[in-house]
């Protein structure tokens, strides 16, 4: 049975539906009708800029500052627009803030995390590697700036390098949650299962932020304890994420999986049945209820 794990989601948006109108339309009408949503969508694009612009056009800094304390200084101001202008997909003027924030003295280096993160979003990885790295500069005993630059390296794909930059944010800060968390997620990416449940435990025996943290925890070392073919510790696991989120399709899966692999058909049957209730289209799960069922 075929398990992956995908710890972190980022959601796409991708145009299909032109190109399948494209493929579907086998006459002049169907054609027409393509040629009129092409038409509709791209005006609808128009307008949609258009109203970002409008809102956009009212963020000058006297409009800001009237949102913000009253002894805000002029790095706040450009600090709390460039967060509107990107949130409006005014990208150009967000970096620009950034960077006129970044030039007032003496330097902050929270603005280099900024920046840096906001180029991370943009995929612009070398100028987030340089902010970051900008940042350890001005601020070498803060575990957050080496942490960022493992966050690009996950993005770009390359988790040798993430632990590389996770490892040092730990030997600066050995507590820091956030930083084994990632650590632990990078290992399982490498398939090194035992290393990243020793990250995984001690994740949890520091302060890790919250429930969605501690959710990933729990569902990546149970997710470890599965592929290291111990079944009980992963149920366990799985367990306690799904105290944490009752309706994880993942946590539910794997549970039914570490179920049968130890034995319990019966709840096996039980989570598989609730995967394939949660998503009635997913083959894997049809698969594993029926060959359960079968045994």
């Amino acid at each position: 049975m075929p398990i992956r794990l995908a710890i972190r989601r980022l959601d796409i948006a991708i145009p299909f539906l032109l190109m399948a109108l494209a493929a579907w339309a086998p006459s002049a009408a169907a054609g027409s009708f393509s040629e009129k949503l092409t038409k509709q969508l791209h005006t609808n694009s128009l307008r949609e800029a258009q109203r970002a612009e409008e809102r956009a056009g009212g963020l000058d800094e006297a409009s800001i500052r009237a949102t913000l304390p009253p002894d805000a200084d002029r790095r706040t101001v450009l600090r709390a627009r460039a967060v509107l202008f990107e949130k409006v997909s005014q990208f150009d003027r967000a970096e620009a803030d950034l960077t006129a924030a970044l030039a007032i003295t003496p330097n902050d280096p929270a603005l280099h995390l900024d920046r840096g993160y906001f180029y991370l979003r943009r995929q612009r990885f070398a100028d987030a590697i340089a902010d970051f790295l900008a940042g350890a500069r001005l601020e070498p005993r803060r575990p957050v700036h080496v942490y960022a630059v493992g966050r690009v390296h996950a993005a770009m794909g390359d988790h040798e390098r993430a632990i590389t930059s996770y490892t040092e944010a730990i030997r600066i800060d050995p507590h820091d949650a956030r930083a084994l968390l990632a650590r632990a997620e990078a290992k399982l990416n490498l398939d090194r299962f035992a290393d990243a449940k020793i990250d995984y435990d001690r994740a949890l025996r520091s302060a890790l932020r919250g429930p969605v943290d501690r959710f990933f925890a729990f569902l990546g070392r149970g997710f470890a304890a599965l592929s290291l073919q111990h079944y009980d510790a992963a149920v366990a696991d799985f367990d306690r994420a799904l105290e944490i989120d009752s309706e994880a399709y993942n946590a539910i899966v794997w549970r039914g999986y570490a179920n049968e692999m130890r034995g319990r058909v019966d709840l096996a049957i039980l989570d598989y049945e609730r995967a394939v209730a949660h998503d009635p289209t997913d083959a894997t799960s049809r698969a594993s209820l029926q060959r359960v069922r079968s045994k």
